[in-house]
């Protein structure tokens, strides 16, 4: 199991610049997990390619149902106390320090290519290539 942050789910789902790595990834490891939060992050993009004219909103119901039959379970609640601690330590938004704190107690790498993250919690994050290389 992988903990995937909303880009990496962006990538495979909506065909973004690093699709190949996410479809990859999802290849090698398709026991994705992410907090709650990643819905509503996933949501808001797919708002702003209907709004940009990149989708139609028919096609963003599809992507929507996609990610989260791919998530399935695997939306995870994340203990809000551990969110704050992560988020000062890390230096993150509460938002990122959703996805390090339930890699944390995954004891599950978390896979993204947000760089504050990659930054800030070099003891879970890693990118979708680095994961690959090292599978």
């Amino acid at each position: 199991m992988i903990v995937v942050d909303t880009n990496v789910v962006v990538h495979f789902i909506t065909d973004g610049r690093a699709t190949e790595d996410a479809a990859a990834l999802f290849e090698e490891d398709g026991e994705w997990a992410a907090p709650r939060i990643l819905m509503s992050e996933f949501r808001n993009v797919l708002v702003g390619m209907i709004r940009r004219g990149a989708i139609t909103s028919d096609r963003a119901k599809v992507m929507g149902n996609r990610a989260a039959a791919i998530l399935g379970d695997r939306i995870t609640p994340v203990d809000s106390a551990q969110v704050l601690d992560v988020a000062i330590e890390c230096g993150l938004t509460a938002y990122d320090a959703e996805f390090v704190a339930l890699a944390r107690t995954l004891d599950a790498p978390l896979v993204t290519l947000d760089g504050g993250i990659l930054d800030g919690a070099p003891d879970v994050a890693v990118r979708p290539r680095a994961f690959l290389d090292a599978s």
